[in-house]
């Protein structure tokens, strides 16, 4: 699912012209990554929560040569979702056999 096709679900359930929806659904993904960007999460009840985790230094190595290359530390945005979408998520089978077959 796109921005364009998120925002054309919202112009059909709210009755907000597509213009107006697209401006809503830019808008929240902005105020989102600002939040982000601060370092702070986002709890959506019902949803999920996004945040940022630091990821410590570490070693890696290249599969070509062997060689030993350090990794530097960083920080990355993570989704956790709520037990309701989980739970929801498990009980569609359609998903699992859709899945399972990839």
């Amino acid at each position: 699912m796109t921005r364009k096709d998120i925002a054309r679900v919202v112009s059909e359930k709210t009755g907000l012209s597509r213009r107006d929806s697209e401006a809503v659904v830019v808008a929240l993904f902005a105020a989102m990554r600002e939040s982000l960007l601060q370092g702070d999460s986002i709890t959506v009840r019902g949803f999920g929560t996004f945040g940022l985790k630091y990821q410590r230094a570490r070693k890696g190595r290249l599969i070509r040569t062997g060689k030993e290359i350090p990794i530097p530390p960083r920080v990355r945005v993570y989704f956790e979702p709520s037990p309701h979408l989980q739970a929801a998520v498990s009980e569609r089978k359609d998903l699992l056999e859709r899945f399972a077959q990839k």
